[in-house]
């Protein structure tokens, strides 16, 4: 099995991600062509993006008193054919302190088809200085399905709030779920 990357593991560069889902791909991808090797790697590029999905993943942060949060924070996604595992929400693409009371953060998450999206588990670490988080909500846009979901939560993610869970799994709203052409 082959599983070519070809992309930064960087929070600067690329998307941000640090961690990365690989496909398999056919052995003809990987052998070196001399004479059009451009060419193979786009082919090899499109022959990937076929494989996996790309969400683009929005955090809402509450807006009440020390609502944000300087700990990790993690998600998984759920589909009705797999799960994405673990994906450390490292690189926001609207602001370099993320997780920030009243501000939106936006993600790219990658995977493999997971199928239609069932439910979200995300949590944090709680380590840091204030780590106590006021989730708003969770918007999971996926354009290659055609499918934008909304998670509410507006809850608190913090040992000394609310319940003291630090993780919560969240049901799409399916009033407030965006169906379009793929």
């Amino acid at each position: 099995y082959y599983f070519p990357c070809q992309r930064w593991l960087a929070v600067e560069e690329d998307d941000g991600q640090i961690v990365r889902e690989l496909v398999p791909v056919d052995e003809a991808f990987v052998k070196k062509d001399t004479e059009n090797d451009g060419q193979s790697l786009a082919t090899l590029g499109l022959e990937q993006k076929a494989k996996s999905t790309t969400y683009t993943v929005k955090v809402k942060t509450g807006d009440k008193k020390n609502a944000g949060t300087d700990a990790n924070v993690f998600i998984t996604l759920y589909g009705s054919k797999d799960d994405t595992g673990t994906v450390s929400l490292k690189a926001s693409k609207f602001n370099k302190n993320k997780f920030e009371r009243g501000k939106m953060d936006e993600f790219t998450v990658e995977s493999v088809d997971i199928g239609d999206l069932k439910k979200i588990k995300i949590g944090h670490d709680n380590k840091g200085n204030s780590t106590g988080w006021f989730l708003e909500w969770v918007e999971i846009d996926a354009p290659s399905l055609g499918q934008c979901l909304k998670f509410p939560c507006g809850r608190w993610l913090d040992k000394s709030e609310d319940d003291g869970a630090i993780e919560r799994i969240i049901f799409p709203a399916e009033l407030q779920t965006t169906e379009y052409i793929p």
